[in-house]
């Protein structure tokens, strides 16, 4: 169990970058923030091997509803990180364990 950042370090509705420990080795990973939720995934896209903010920071379609690959444009759908448009239809993002404990964003790998 690792401490990743705290709640308040990302801004509702919106994503943060960071890099952790995953498995043994350093990745990009991100945490989206709505409201009290918090949900993380392997910054990965499954189709290209990409990062997903190709421009940093960047994860969200225009309206903030899917994560988007800014590469190639596929939706993912935040709450469990499925591929529903774009070239990698389907396929999932890597999700990360975490959970919120008082104010602190904590990571169970």
């Amino acid at each position: 169990m690792r401490e990743l950042c705290k709640l308040e370090e990302i801004p509702n509705n919106e994503a943060k970058g960071l890099i952790a420990e995953v498995n043994g080795k350093q990745r990009n990973i991100f945490i989206i923030r709505k409201g009290k939720r918090v949900f993380g995934y392997i910054n990965w896209c499954p189709h290209n091997q990409v990062l997903i903010d190709q421009i940093p920071n960047k994860f969200f379609n225009a309206d903030k509803t899917f994560i988007q690959c800014s590469k190639h444009g596929a939706l993912f759908n935040i709450e469990d990180g499925l591929c529903i448009k774009g070239p990698c239809e389907g396929d999932q993002l890597k999700p990360l364990k975490i959970s919120l404990n008082s104010d602190m964003i904590i990571f169970n790998d």
